[in-house]
């Protein structure tokens, strides 16, 4: 026996049992004859014209039957999508804030963190370099004072 595969989604076909009618379908055509019946009865003895009557039990029913035949692309039922609509303008946030982890922004504020941080100790570095080199100088300028008062007085005790 040859074998091949199918690739149709065997859960889409539907069971047709009568007039190639879902259940589903049969069970509104049997809620539209209990509801229209008695209406079309009770406007008729009312008084009413035929047409008005005829116009009153179509509009009932126009419902029911859409409630039971129709189905969407995906295979849902006219309720399910009523109550899946009222899930998102209802109970939903209407503004739903988009927040992510944004690795790319956190690593260019680190970098200009870093920099600033540079910055900073670079003029630090600066300040502390200029205080050194005055003490330097500070050193140097009491050395000097003091060997040119040892050389004064190496002169003047020559002289004297």
């Amino acid at each position: 026996m040859a074998y091949t595969d199918n690739h149709c989604d065997l859960n889409k076909i539907k069971d047709k049992p009568i007039y190639g009618f879902t259940l589903r379908q049969i069970a509104c055509f049997g809620v539209v004859a209990l509801v229209d019946v008695p209406v079309y009865a009770i406007s008729l003895s009312s008084g009413m014209d035929t047409t008005v009557a005829c116009l009153i039990i179509c509009l009932i029913s126009v419902p029911i039957f859409f409630t039971g035949t129709y189905e969407d692309v995906h295979g849902r039922y006219i309720e399910k999508i009523i109550k899946d609509k009222i899930r998102l303008y209802i109970r939903t946030q209407p503004n739903r804030p988009f927040a992510t982890n944004n690795s790319y922004g956190a690593i260019q504020k680190q970098i200009m963190l870093e920099e600033q941080y540079k910055g900073y100790v670079s003029e630090q570095k600066k300040r502390e370099y200029i205080k050194k080199k005055r003490k330097e100088k500070k050193a140097e300028n009491k050395i000097m004072r003091f060997s040119r008062k040892k050389k004064e007085q190496a002169e003047k005790s020559i002289t004297a």
